[in-house]
């Protein structure tokens, strides 16, 4: 893809998120939207940064090694479409209330629930733990209020309410699928999965990519991901908090995000309309 194009894209994305760098939202779990929104943002400049500079390090007793990470962007570019789907997930699918209430708390659970038997042996560490065990039981309370969590069938809600099912019903690859599009949404995912787990697929393209030239096309092919998932979401960023929006819709590289952002499947409005902050 064009390294123009992608440098824009992180400019615009920038900017639009930089409308809510200082506000405070009505609803203190949207502050996570803004989260994840940098988070997304962060693994494409880092990205960007290993295709277009490449690692240069000096090591003592070694001397300079350069060579272009594209494993790294591998990676990344795989977080990036796991951060996208997690956040539009989160703040664009949900069209109650009391479905977003479900959603955020299971997501919280999934994640502070790893942490519950982790072996500590400081009194911080346990102190955190169990600062941990109360937040969970919040979030276990407030997910069985909730009209989702009711009408799950037995068997999954013990899952949600252990942290161990999250997305609730479905799975990261599948949302994938549906928001990037079936014909290639899980078969990206799944690429980038291979260099994530180290598995045989990822071994045999190291190996075989021996020159600069070689990995370089590698990492080209790679990069569009990485550019859907970030056009994808500062769309949705901005359709969603309207000073965002506004930043987006003046914005000269408006419509060449919209080109990238296109090339995937995605609700162009949320159910439940822009959040007013």
């Amino acid at each position: 893809m064009d390294r123009e194009h992608l440098a824009r894209l992180l400019a615009l994305s920038y900017a639009v998120e930089d409308a809510l760098a200082r506000k405070k939202p009505r609803d203190w779990r949207f502050v996570y939207a803004d989260t994840l929104a940098r988070k997304l943002f962060q693994h494409a400049i880092s990205a960007y940064a290993l295709w277009t500079q490449g690692t240069k390090v000096q090591l003592e007793g070694v001397g300079a090694v350069d060579f272009v990470d594209w494993p790294s962007i591998e990676v990344l570019a795989r977080a990036c479409v796991e951060t996208y789907v997690t956040f539009h997930y989160l703040y664009i699918q949900p069209g109650t209330g009391d479905d977003f209430d479900f959603r955020f708390n299971a997501w919280m659970l999934a994640g502070f629930t790893k942490r519950e038997s982790f072996p500590v042996v400081t009194q911080e560490g346990k102190a955190q733990i169990a600062r941990d065990a109360k937040l969970n039981q919040k979030c276990r309370t407030r997910i069985q209020k909730t009209a989702p969590f009711q009408a799950l069938p037995p068997k999954m809600k013990k899952a949600v309410l252990a942290g161990r099912n999250w997305p609730p019903g479905t799975t990261i690859s599948a949302l994938a699928d549906a928001l990037l599009g079936r014909r290639w949404g899980r078969a990206l995912y799944g690429v980038g999965s291979s260099h994530a787990h180290s598995d045989g697929l990822a071994a045999v393209q190291i190996k075989e990519a021996v020159s600069r030239e070689e990995i370089l096309r590698l990492a080209d092919a790679t990069m569009p991901v990485v550019a859907v998932a970030l056009g994808c979401m500062t769309a949705d960023y901005a359709r969603k908090f309207v000073k965002a929006r506004k930043v987006y819709r003046d914005h000269p590289d408006r419509d060449l995000n919209e080109m990238y952002a296109s090339f995937a499947k995605y609700a162009p409005q949320p159910a439940n309309g822009p959040l007013q902050v």
